[in-house]
């Protein structure tokens, strides 16, 4: 029996997903699950894929240049938050002043309510601001999705090219989102869900594609990266070969792209003059995952177990280390850290700038199967049976679990402190830290002021640096580097 390229590419495509979604995944993890672990659900809400339709892909962007305004209303026991984004009666946003609005109208019910039951406690409405961040989720029948992904209010919904074509993946940027189906790429308007063009490749695509606010970058079968300009509607495409075959998605890293071959190559060129590379790295093996990106530095991982640290200025290996057993999933770059699960279920830890383990990390952490989120000082992790894990980021200790009948995926999230879990039939659902109900947003930890200089050598100290890049140094860890302010 011949199997044709785009059903090869498709098994590709669903591997990520299809290894802890179930069909018996009906329940939610509920508050009193998560609360033995100091954690709580901020929300979750159940996205429409169709009859007998599974959710294949989901992605998590954070846009700084974007802010969406909250107004929380707290008094009685309750909490409510009404944002600039949610929809009115009229089907429209709120706009700031309409969600201000609402939140009085809400605070006055509140306060009546209170006095009703001979309450003196006051309702207050305290307004922050926060970057726009919004989680995209794309079903196997192409049906694509847009949700606020700090309220879970649903922005936009539309299908997807043709249903008879098998969905590869998705990519998205803070402007533009790309689907791929069988070999045809769609690029739609991050705003509206409105397609803006599509394009039929030549070859069989092989995985999820990457985007940039111009381009979109296509692994073909063929071992090329195909770009698609954004501008000029696909006009003018350009194939960039490779040595090698893109087993894993291409990832936009700053003013780069970077992708991995099964041929052992580290690809990198510049996402805006994409038709020349920029350097290629020789590793030890083939690679499986897609790099990672954080602090000007790229890391990625063989099969075989070698972790690579590279300079994305001038393409040297900063360092490099052997695990000594396989590896099927991308580093996760935070902060300072780089986490590498193993295909075995182990953990390591290595500094970015040194490639050394941070005291207590010197051995794995056993039993360890995927990333789910990070906070300020904690890690959560996934075991191999589908608990929730909560380490001490600091010293690798186990800190208490969230045991969970359900399996889930999680959505890969280095930029805040939120939790993102989804079902296969499109539960989706927000798990934030009890205290924190803004989000924490992290930061490159050994940020310098010149961008270009050289890394730190790694004598194990940390430089002083802004905990969070969208507020001010002197807000408390609550505020989760939003302004806020208290409505009176």
């Amino acid at each position: 029996m011949r199997i044709s390229g785009c059903f090869v590419a498709a098994m590709l495509a669903f591997a990520g997903w299809s290894a802890v979604l179930t069909a018996n995944d009906g329940d939610i993890i509920s508050d009193v699950q998560v609360n033995q672990a100091g954690l709580t659900v901020h929300w979750f809400t159940q996205i429409q894929l169709g009859r007998e339709q599974k959710l294949i892909a989901a992605e998590l962007v954070v846009d700084e240049n974007e802010s969406t305004t909250f107004f929380e209303i707290t008094g009685g026991g309750r909490r409510e938050v009404i944002s600039d984004k949610d929809i009115n009666a009229f089907g429209e946003p709120y706009g700031v002043a309409g969600a201000e609005q609402r939140a009085k109208d809400r605070m006055e019910v509140i306060q009546a309510e209170l006095r009703f039951h001979n309450s003196s406690e006051t309702v207050k409405i305290n307004q922050y601001t926060v970057p726009r961040s919004t989680v995209y989720a794309l079903g196997d029948g192409g049906a694509m999705h847009a949700i606020d992904a700090e309220t879970g209010v649903q922005l936009w919904q539309t299908q997807i090219g043709n249903r008879r074509h098998p969905t590869i993946g998705m990519g998205a940027s803070k402007s533009y989102l790309a689907v791929v189906r069988g070999s045809r790429v769609y690029c739609l308007d991050a705003r509206t869900g409105k397609v803006i063009f599509e394009y039929q490749c030549e070859f069989a695509v092989t995985n999820s594609p990457a985007v940039s606010d111009e381009s979109i970058f296509v692994p073909l079968i063929n071992g090329a990266l195909m770009t698609l300009p954004i501008k000029t509607k696909g006009a003018g495409t350009l194939p960039l070969n490779a040595v090698g075959a893109a087993l894993a998605a291409p990832r936009v890293a700053g003013n780069l792209v970077a992708w991995t071959t099964d041929a052992g190559y580290i690809m990198v060129a510049l996402r805006e003059n994409v038709d020349v590379l920029k350097f290629r790295v020789k590793a030890a093996g083939s690679f499986n995952a897609a790099p990672s990106a954080n602090n000007r530095r790229l890391f990625a991982v063989t099969y075989s177990g070698y972790v690579y640290a590279i300079d994305d200025r001038k393409g040297n290996i900063l360092w490099n280390f052997s695990i000594g057993e396989r590896v099927s999933h991308s580093p996760v770059a935070i902060d300072d850290a780089v986490y590498v699960f193993t295909d075995n279920n182990n953990l390591f830890q290595f500094n970015a700038a040194t490639g050394e383990p941070a005291k207590g990390w010197e051995k794995s952490l056993k039993n360890m199967a995927a990333y789910v989120g990070a906070s300020e000082d904690k890690l959560y992790t996934r075991d191999s049976v589908g608990n929730i894990v909560v380490l001490d980021r600091l010293t690798g200790t186990r800190l208490g679990q969230v045991d969970s009948k359900t399996q889930f995926k999680s959505i890969e999230n280095v930029q805040t402190d939120r939790l993102y879990v989804c079902t296969n039939s499109g539960l989706l659902q927000c798990i934030r830290e009890i205290g924190q109900t803004r989000p924490y947003f992290h930061s490159g930890k050994e940020a310098v002021a010149d961008p270009f200089a050289e890394p730190a050598a790694g004598d194990g100290k940390k430089p002083e640096e802004n905990k969070n890049p969208f507020g001010d140094d002197g807000e408390s860890k609550d505020s989760g580097g939003g302004t806020g302010d208290e409505i009176k």
